[in-house]
């Protein structure tokens, strides 16, 4: 799969900028498609001692139970990739941090994807096109952000069950829900990406939150992605041992 969209990804925080505000206008705020099959979930974990991202992509198809309007998803597809990162952290343009190593990762995938989500924000984002605004844009293919923080707007405190929301406000217009995704939990910050709707975006996450706070696509990609550092970790840990003892 190719984007049908291309930009620089070896820019500065300014030009960054231009890129957002230029792609922002191309996002499509429309209704989720009814009939959604298969969709694509990912995340990216770094280390704190270097620049390496691990990027996990996983395909996950939709099984809808008609009687309690619940889904379930059954996994597909799992795809990794270990990279170095060039773009600094800097809240507000993680897209140019993630999707480079996210990218290839999409060329390896033939199958047809109805909706992206992504560990990140939507349009709820300082320049109205975050991490899987920017991905589904990319790709031309309904997103949605769900994230664990908030990055920008205001909101009152949800109700303490699940299923409980606020929206989420920024210059008086709703850009997301506050979403308590289990009992008592902290909440989701939910927002539309491309082509999605803020009660289209909070529905579709919260059908997928069977008993965990994270919606069960995006938590099986955070797992994979963490394990996938760690095991690296112990790896070169293991050869600088290694490399240690045989000097010494």
């Amino acid at each position: 799969m190719l984007p049908v969209l291309n930009h620089p990804w070896d820019v500065g925080i300014a030009e960054a900028r231009e890129i957002q505000y230029r792609l922002r206008e191309k996002l499509i705020q429309a209704p989720l498609l009814q009939s959604i099959n298969t969709i694509a979930a990912v995340d990216v974990s770094y280390t704190r001692w270097d620049q390496v991202g691990y990027a996990v992509l996983g395909l996950f198809s939709l099984i809808k139970d008609n009687g309690d309007e619940k889904f379930s998803v059954k996994e597909e597809l799992i795809k990794t990739r270990i990279e170095s990162v060039k773009f600094p952290y800097v809240p507000g343009y993680l897209s140019f941090r993630e999707i480079p190593i996210l990218l290839p990762l999409f060329k390896e995938i033939s199958e047809n994807i109805d909706v992206i989500i992504a560990d990140g924000q939507g349009i709820a984002h300082p320049r109205g096109i975050g991490l899987a605004a920017h991905l589904g844009l990319l790709f031309d293919i309904a997103s949605i952000g769900c994230a664990k923080s908030k990055l920008i707007g205001n909101y009152t405190e949800p109700g303490i069950r699940k299923g409980d929301y606020s929206d989420l406000f920024l210059d008086q217009r709703i850009i997301g829900r506050v979403l308590r995704s289990r009992n008592r939990c902290k909440p989701l910050f939910v927002s539309p990406g491309h082509k999605c709707l803020v009660p289209d975006a909070m529905d579709f996450i919260l059908n997928l939150c069977s008993k965990y706070r994270i919606c069960d696509p995006i938590r099986r990609v955070d797992e994979i992605s963490k394990q996938l550092r760690k095991s690296q970790q112990l790896k070169r840990s293991k050869e600088s041992y290694e490399t240690f003892i045989s000097q010494s």
